[in-house]
């Protein structure tokens, strides 16, 4: 089961980055998205951010704001930041998921910053962990 999960979320992202190269996203910074798959789950869940439209080199922290204490999603090693390939795009499977420290469920905005001002954002859906 885990194995068909992982082999369904590969395909998804890369048709998102399909999507990012192919649809003209990438046309200018102020037209940056940020997509999140999946777009929803509980505490302790694999996310993966796929990011497109940014600059090419660009230094990028994915970060989720919980209230009082901002939650930066990163890989080991880096630094915090995920660097934007030369088409714009930006793929981050950070080790860790969605936070268990989460106030509760509700509706998280995750923002995607660049060092050089490219901003975007997405809805992160928490539900209850049963």
């Amino acid at each position: 089961m885990r194995k068909r999960n992982t082999l369904a979320l590969a395909m998804v992202v890369a048709l998102v980055a399909v999507f990012c190269t192919g649809a003209g996203i990438a046309a200018a910074a102020k037209d940056a998205v940020l997509v999140i798959v999946p777009e929803e789950g509980v505490p302790g869940d694999k996310l993966v951010f796929v990011g497109c439209g940014f600059e090419k080199g660009e230094k990028v922290r994915v970060i989720l704001n919980d209230g009082d204490v901002p939650y930066a999603f990163g890989v080991a090693g880096t630094g915090g930041v995920v660097t934007v390939k030369e088409n714009g795009t930006f793929v981050l499977q950070p080790r860790g998921g969605i936070p268990k420290v989460m106030s509760g469920a509700g509706t998280y905005v995750v923002e995607a910053i660049g060092d050089k001002g490219t901003k975007a954002t997405a809805e992160l859906k928490v539900l209850e962990k049963e």
